[in-house]
């Protein structure tokens, strides 16, 4: 009999965590188990975890969010679990989410993911994406399609199978956060498994945002956006024509930045460049109060 375990990573959003922790509770095809991965959230988490003895809970230090699907696939993986279902704490499931993924049609070993629906346009998309010949804005574009080939968002309703993650193993926690889910996703379809989005499977989410246009300070994120870029096209070109890709993108992409018109664009340079160095020297150890162009802003701004 096939078992599946949630994992959820969570990190000072109590209140998102628990409105995504109900509806797992109530989903038509019951969970066997809830992992719940907190990234050392200050703001009473973990004493209310305490309290819920149906969950499943691990306690660690904030290695965002690479460090907590890192954990929680490892852990889930090693109880034994047919099916990882993992999500951050801020998705919502419907509520025949998690059936509609696994009544969908049989791949064997692969990556199932939920449509991600924006929680507050639910005729839009959470999450926009654009190929050569197709894109995916609305959810009708999605609609009434068995399987979406090649097309996911990562970690929002993601169905893997343990066959997976035995072959390709867990999330790199170095990679910290944004772009850690691209090179999961490209990790897997190198090795042949089959990912898809399931669109009768409905998963809300809060919408993307436009990466660039984040202001400062919390614009440093946006480093490692940057910085594990290299990962993901190295996963799909190979290791030297990836790496040369990767120089190119962001040589223009630092260019860019140090050309437009936003404010704090000296700021953005700075950062793009910084991200650009590490990741082509292969430092891929810094957190965000080690990032120097953080720490710049941060005392040319008390």
């Amino acid at each position: 009999m096939e078992t599946v375990a949630a994992v959820v990573v969570t990190y000072n959003r109590l209140a998102d965590l628990k409105k995504c922790l109900d509806t797992l509770r109530e989903q038509t095809r019951s969970l066997d188990t809830i992992f719940v991965i907190n990234n050392g959230s200050t703001d009473g988490t973990e004493e209310w975890l305490a309290t819920q003895p149906d969950l499943r809970v691990t306690t660690q230090a904030n290695l965002g969010g690479a460090g907590g699907f890192a954990t929680g696939i490892d852990t889930a993986y090693k109880a034994g679990y047919t099916w990882l279902w993992c999500m951050d704490d801020d998705c919502l499931a419907a509520p025949d989410a998690l059936a509609n993924l696994l009544n969908s049609p049989n791949l064997g070993p692969c990556i199932k993911n939920s449509m991600s629906v924006s929680v507050n346009s639910r005729d839009e998309l959470a999450f926009f994406v654009d190929r050569p010949n197709v894109s995916y804005r609305k959810v009708s574009d999605m609609a009434g399609l068995d399987l979406i080939y090649g097309v996911a968002s990562f970690f929002n309703g993601t169905l893997v199978h343990t066959d997976v993650v035995k072959v390709i193993g867990i999330p790199d926690k170095e990679l910290f956060i944004w772009g850690d889910e691209v090179e999961y996703m490209t990790r897997a379809q190198k090795m042949g498994f089959p990912v898809v989005t399931v669109p009768s499977s409905v998963f809300y989410h809060p919408a993307s945002f436009d990466r660039d246009g984040i202001p400062w300070p919390a614009a440093w994120k946006q480093y490692y956006a940057v910085r594990n870029q290299r990962r993901v096209l190295q996963n799909q070109f190979g290791n030297t024509l990836g790496r040369v890709l990767f120089a190119s993108w962001a040589t223009k992409a630092t260019l860019q930045q140090a050309m437009s018109k936003r404010t704090n664009r000296f700021y953005n340079f700075l950062l793009y460049g910084e991200a650009t160095l590490d990741s082509l020297t292969n430092n891929f150890r810094k957190r965000p109060d080690t990032i120097r162009t953080l720490q710049l802003y941060k005392r040319n701004h008390k």
